[in-house]
C-alpha cells in the first residue's frame, strides 16, 4: 500500500512551520521521504512525522538538514523559534530571558540546575515528573533540556554564581553511579572561569530561602528578574521592588554558604560515598 503525507498545518505554531519547511524544501529538489530519511540518519517515519510536527525537532538534526538542502544555514537559524516549545508557557519566557542573561545566580534546595545536569541525572528526574509518560516524550524533553546548556559555551557565556543545599549532593538522584557522574561534572564545571560553586551546608539551619529555588538573570542593560520554580510550576517575577527583595535574600543565603574551596571539598566528600 501506497504512503499517504498528511496534510500539515503551518500556520498551528512555529513547529508546525518548521515541519513545513522540511517538506517544502524537500519537495523543491524532488527527493521522497526514504531518500532525506537516509541522509539524516533516521526512519522515514521518524521523518514525516518531523514534517507533521508529531515530533520535536533533536538539537543535531537543523544542521543536517541545512546541509541537505543546501540551506545555508535557515533551519539552524529557524530552529531558536522552536526549541523552547517543548517546554510549559510559564517557562518560555524566562528561558528567553535565560538565553540573553550577562549574569545569573541561582538557588537550588532539591535538585542541580537545569543548565549543570548530566544527561543521566536529567533523565532520572524527568522520568520521576512524568510517571507513564511515552519514552519518545522524555527523550524529547531530555533533548530540550540539554539542548539549553548551550548557553554555557557560547562566544560570551554569562557569569554564573550557583548556590546548592547541600540536600542537593546527598539526595541519590538516579542511583550512585549517576550521582558520581553528576558530581563529577560539577567540580568540571567549577574550573570553569564564568562559573562558581557554592554549597549551603545543612548545619546552617534555616535561611531566607530554603524550600524553593530561585535564580535571578541579569540582562545587558542592567535590568533584573527573578525566576522562582518549583517541581512542576514556575513564576517570572519583573516588578523592581520585589526583585529586589529576592537580590537581597540571595546575597543573604550567600554570604552563609561555604566558600568556593570548602564546597569544592564537601562535593568531593559527597563524591566519594557514591563511589
Amino acid at each position: 500500500m501506497q504512503f499517504q503525507e498528511r496534510e500539515l498545518t503551518p500556520g498551528a505554531s512555529p513547529r508546525h512551520l518548521y515541519g513545513a519547511e522540511i517538506r517544502r524544501q524537500r519537495k523543491l529538489v524532488n527527493m521522497s521521504l526514504v531518500a532525506l530519511a537516509d541522509i539524516l540518519g533516521y526512519s522515514r517515519v521518524h521523518v514525516s512525522r518531523f514534517e507533521t510536527a508529531e515530533r520535536a525537532i533533536p538539537p543535531e538534526l537543523p544542521p543536517k538538514l541545512d546541509i541537505a538542502f543546501g540551506t545555508n544555514g535557515t533551519f539552524v537559524a529557524m530552529y531558536e523559534l522552536i526549541k523552547n516549545e517543548v517546554f510549559p508557557d510559564f517557562a518560555r519566557r524566562f528561558m528567553e530571558l535565560e538565553s540573553k542573561a550577562t549574569r545569573m545566580r541561582k538557588y537550588m534546595s532539591a535538585t542541580v540546575p537545569g543548565l549543570l545536569q548530566t544527561p543521566g541525572y536529567a533523565l532520572a528526574l524527568l522520568r520521576e515528573f512524568q510517571p507513564g509518560a511515552k519514552k519518545e516524550k522524555i527523550q524529547e524533553d531530555l533533548n530540550a533540556r540539554l539542548s539549553r546548556q548551550g548557553i554555557l559555551v557560547r562566544d560570551e557565556p554569562p557569569h554564573l554564581l550557583v548556590v546548592l543545599d547541600e540536600a542537593v549532593l546527598r539526595r541519590p538522584v538516579g542511583g550512585p553511579a549517576v550521582m558520581a557522574e553528576q558530581l563529577e561534572h560539577l567540580l568540571a564545571v567549577e574550573e570553569s572561569s564564568n562559573v562558581l560553586l557554592q554549597i549551603v551546608p545543612f548545619g546552617l539551619g534555616s535561611h531566607a530561602l530554603m524550600g524553593g529555588s530561585l535564580t535571578l538573570l541579569t540582562q545587558g542593560d542592567g535590568t533584573q528578574v527573578a525566576y522562582l520554580e518549583g517541581s512542576h510550576t514556575g513564576q517570572l517575577l519583573e516588578d523592581v521592588t520585589t526583585v529586589a527583595g529576592y537580590d537581597l535574600a540571595y546575597d543573604r543565603v550567600r554570604a552563609k554558604a561555604l566558600t568556593q574551596e570548602a564546597s569544592s571539598a564537601t562535593i568531593h566528600a559527597a563524591l566519594k560515598e557514591y563511589e
